[in-house]
């Protein structure tokens, strides 16, 4: 084979080839995932919270009437706007004097209770007082009288001792020899048949002799008599020591009777607070009486106490007033409140003094004057937050429905990008970054997965931190199909990359 037939079999065979390979090419860039890109730039998080509500009165003001009232006539209607002054409704003048003249007469009973009650205390304590000064006077004469009769009975006993002791000191009878004392005993007993053998020797055959018999027993019965007197000065000082002893007693018991007595005078009184109820009564009749009185001087006339609107009645024309409340009207003249609900999951996003933007359906305007005054969970609905803006200038109409947002700003990030640029899963989050790298046909796009940390996001950007990525890197923000780690990628046609 010659060489020229050889190098046009070769040429033949790279144009094959060279076709195959723009074929291929052409059925691979076909297959492959069209993607558009973004880079990452500087940025805030905005949160912006909306929620609907609507203009209430800043405060509701309630309409009391005395109970048991005839209502005559009803001038209003529930959602009808009042004055201050204007009135509400009336009630009957004859069944209001009756009531007038019955809690008149009930003041009168409970004040002349009253002077009864102060005339009994009055009575009780004069006897109180009267009874503590008997029982200080008995006291005291208990105390004197036992005194004199134990100063008595001990002079008795005193008289009676020292005339004891007199007769004793006196000693028994001397008999007509001058014999001492002792013998003088010796001879009482000799008397009583106690001699010895010394007296029978001086006897003669027949005895003693008549006069000597005749001195003995004299001094025998003169020693018995003094016996005897000395047994009943003992016998009296021994009934005059009684007698003391007895008044001693009596003494003392009759003093403790009249003390005890004395503290029973003098004990507290129990407390009696009849008085002090009477009055309290009394207070609280009077003070009905006078709100009679009032409405009798307004000719039975019930009237708005501020500028507002009816919101609520709650009695009928006919019947007796109860002691609820009549009305109920919403106080108009301190300015309105828009009351509005959000999503509970925005409550880090909402505060008291946060800037509120108000628009109503149907108007261009917005309102950007008010601030929230409160933030509260809803009572019916723990999802929702309710919060409060006051309206002080009362510039939306009570009754009108308004929508709110609220737009939080946060710092200034230097790592944001769009939300569909990020992917999350159950570890975190990650983005796919367009790169380019060598293949077996040449330089060739892929996708390269990267592991980001978010910082904030909303429902349109995302903010990550700092350093994970680089300003030239160009982040796959969507894909014509789904791709992965590695898939091979080709840019969308016009996608700068911005």
């Amino acid at each position: 084979m010659d060489r020229k037939k050889v190098i046009g079999i070769f040429s033949g065979f790279l144009a094959v080839m060279l076709l195959f390979t723009i074929l291929s090419r052409a059925v691979t860039g076909a297959s492959m995932a069209r993607v558009e890109t973004v880079k990452i730039k500087t940025g805030t998080i905005d949160h912006k919270v909306t929620g609907s509500g609507r203009v209430e009165a800043g405060k509701e003001i309630a309409v009391y009437t005395e109970s048991g009232q005839r209502v005559k006539e009803i001038f209003v209607r529930e959602g009808q706007s009042v004055e201050a002054g204007e009135v509400l409704f009336t009630v009957d003048l004859e069944e209001l004097q009756e009531q007038i003249l019955a809690a008149e007469q009930e003041l009168e009973k409970s004040r002349l209770q009253n002077q009864d009650a102060q005339s009994a205390r009055n009575v009780e304590q004069q006897n109180r007082e009267r009874a503590k000064t008997r029982a200080s006077e008995d006291y005291n004469q208990a105390v004197a009288d036992g005194d004199a009769s134990v100063a008595q009975a001990k002079a008795a006993w005193d008289q009676a001792e020292q005339a004891l002791q007199n007769f004793l000191a006196e000693g028994p009878p001397e008999v007509n020899d001058g014999q001492s004392r002792a013998k003088q005993e010796n001879d009482a007993d000799e008397a009583s048949g106690v001699r010895k053998d010394e007296e029978e020797e001086e006897k003669g055959p027949s005895g003693q002799s008549e006069q000597e018999t005749g001195n003995d027993q004299n001094a025998a019965d003169k020693l018995a008599a003094w016996e005897a007197e000395k047994a009943r000065l003992e016998q009296a000082a021994a009934e005059a020591k009684g007698a003391y002893d007895l008044a001693v007693s009596s003494r003392t018991e009759n003093v403790k009777t009249a003390a005890r007595a004395l503290e029973d005078a003098n004990a507290p009184a129990a407390s009696d607070t009849t008085s002090r109820q009477n009055e309290i009564t009394s207070q609280q009749q009077e003070l009905v009486l006078g709100k009679l009185q009032d409405l009798k001087h307004a000719e039975g006339r019930v009237t708005a106490p501020v500028q507002g609107v009816v919101t609520n009645i709650s009695i009928l024309t006919g019947d007796f007033t109860t002691e609820g409340t009549a009305m109920r009207l919403s106080d108009t003249s301190q300015g309105s409140r828009l009351t509005a609900l959000v999503d509970k999951s925005n409550e880090k996003y909402v505060s008291k003094g946060s800037q509120v933007n108000i628009s109503v359906p149907g108007s261009q305007e917005k309102i950007t004057d008010y601030t929230v005054t409160s933030v509260t969970e809803n009572e019916e609905d723990p999802t929702l937050l309710e919060l409060v803006i006051d309206m002080p200038d009362g510039r939306l109409e009570t009754g009108t429905r308004a929508e709110i947002e609220i737009v939080q700003r946060s710092e200034n990030y230097s790592a944001v990008i769009p939300l569909q640029a990020l992917h999350e899963e159950q570890n975190g989050y990650f983005v796919l970054v367009m790169e380019e790298e060598q293949g077996v046909m040449g330089k060739e796009l892929v996708a390269k997965r990267y592991e980001v940390k978010v910082q904030d996001k909303n429902s349109t950007n995302a903010a990550l931190e700092e350093g994970l990525l680089t300003s030239e890197q160009e982040i796959i923000s969507s894909s014509s199909r789904s791709i992965g780690d590695g898939s091979r990628v080709r840019k969308m046609e016009g996608n700068s990359g911005l």
